[in-house]
């Protein structure tokens, strides 16, 4: 199929998704099933936390809908994509599925989801915005569903920081040196205390290719966006990052990057900032007992551009191959449009990109869900960027790739420079 995303468009602010809403109604769970009974199998990756309110959510819809019933699923991130492709291979995707970009384009591309634009009988969207649905209309199809909008944020301990005696940045002007300079004050101070991790990631990779101005992909991910020069600079400044005395041991940091966020060393008080999907803000503070700061990324000021970005991370699909896709839809539709759903939830998968939903929870938010929704506001009221729409093909590559290639730069086995040129040329190959 011909790759054709609709334009993205700046996603709208959470005071403008509130003034959008006219009047509250009443969830759309839809038109009862059929009167056999129906399972679903439905997978997730995600925290302790996630994988408990889930099945809340869960059994909320099964008293709702007793003919049909919900086979749980689920798996922490690292592992996640590696067995659905092992499922997908054998046609035996789950109903309804967890999804994100870039995995999902190729899923999309591969006619293995269900354009749930069909489905608007039990699955209505009138109340997303244009820009919320943006990245999953395809050809005219509807692939995945919204759970929330989020983006990246700086997780900080003031309590660390005082006990080290270092003073909290100011976060609209520190820069990617004062970052780890301050990571590595914190660590001399507080030898049982990383100041933050080393990033390997794709994401955080990004934050920095976006500030220098260039982006992975550009013209609806059908071109490479980054140069090898600036792919390279990224790598230089994670080498320099772990030279810094400021994180823990590269053997360290790897094996505390497969733990969930609860069990984590910003949790437990051995780290003192990295950066976090910002709403994971809650949970995040519910396991270590204690108050966060949500700080902007380093280097906004610092470059040519902003990296930071909000858009939907989390979305819901159904696979082509479910033999019950209008129970699927339902149950998706209850995901994200129920009040009751979003009382259980509330942000651990974005700040909801229902209206409706939203509308119903602000009345009941935390003061940290409140802080979550107020960052979430500062960052979309900035006007960076949009976040750009993988190419459905190369975009998971470019994850694994950036993820294995990180880790030859930091036990030195190849150069940024080697590692930013294979990465364009495995990024090439697979387009």
């Amino acid at each position: 199929m011909v790759f054709k995303p609709s334009p993205p468009r700046k996603v709208r602010t959470i005071a403008a998704v509130l003034a959008a809403v006219v009047s509250l109604g009443v969830a759309g769970c839809g038109s009862p099933a059929a009167d056999d009974s129906v399972t679903l199998r439905f997978n997730w990756w995600g925290s302790d936390a996630r994988h408990a309110q889930t099945q809340q959510v869960i059994e909320r819809f099964e008293e709702a809908h007793p003919n049909i019933k919900v086979q749980p699923e689920f798996s922490n991130f690292s592992d996640y994509f590696n067995k659905l492709s092992t499922s997908a291979a054998s046609r035996d995707l789950p109903d309804v599925m967890q999804m994100t970009d870039p995995h999902l384009y190729t899923y999309i591309d591969n006619g293995q989801l269900v354009d749930l634009g069909k489905h608007s009988d039990v699955l209505p969207t009138g109340d997303f915005s244009e820009a919320s649905l943006a990245g999953t209309q395809i050809d005219g199809g509807l692939y995945g569903i919204p759970t929330g909008d989020s983006g990246f944020g700086m997780a900080v301990n003031p309590a660390l920081f005082e006990k080290a005696g270092v003073p909290l940045p100011d976060d609209n002007t520190w820069t990617w040196d004062e970052f780890k300079d301050t990571a590595a004050a914190i660590s001399k101070a507080l030898p049982d205390v990383a100041g933050t991790s080393i990033t390997m990631d794709e994401q955080t990779m990004n934050l920095w290719i976006r500030q220098h101005g260039e982006d992975y992909w550009k013209n609806g991910g059908s071109e490479i966006g980054f140069t090898a020069e600036t792919a390279a600079s990224w790598w230089e400044f994670v080498r320099s990052l772990r030279d810094s005395g400021g994180t823990q041991p590269v053997e360290a940091e790897l094996e505390s990057a497969s733990l969930a966020l609860e069990q984590s060393p910003l949790a437990l008080g051995k780290k003192a900032m990295t950066l976090i999907s910002v709403n994971q803000l809650g949970n995040l503070e519910k396991a270590a007992g204690q108050e966060f700061k949500l700080f902007r990324l380093p280097g906004e000021q610092q470059f040519k551009a902003e990296g930071g970005w909000t858009k939907p991370g989390i979305y819901y699909s159904v696979a082509a191959n479910s033999e019950h896709p209008k129970e699927a839809a339902m149950l998706i539709d209850f995901l994200t449009h129920a009040p009751e759903a979003g009382e259980i939830v509330k942000f651990d998968r974005g700040v909801p990109s229902s209206s409706k939903m939203l509308e119903a929870i602000t009345p009941s938010l935390t003061p940290v869900e409140g802080r979550v929704a107020e960052y979430v506001t500062r960052i979309n009221e900035l006007g960076t960027p949009a976040y750009a729409i993988p190419h459905p093909k190369a975009g998971g590559v470019l994850i694994d790739t950036v993820k294995r290639l990180s880790q030859e730069v930091v036990f030195d086995r190849m150069t940024p420079r080697q590692a930013a040129d294979q990465l364009l040329a495995d990024v090439k190959a697979a387009m």
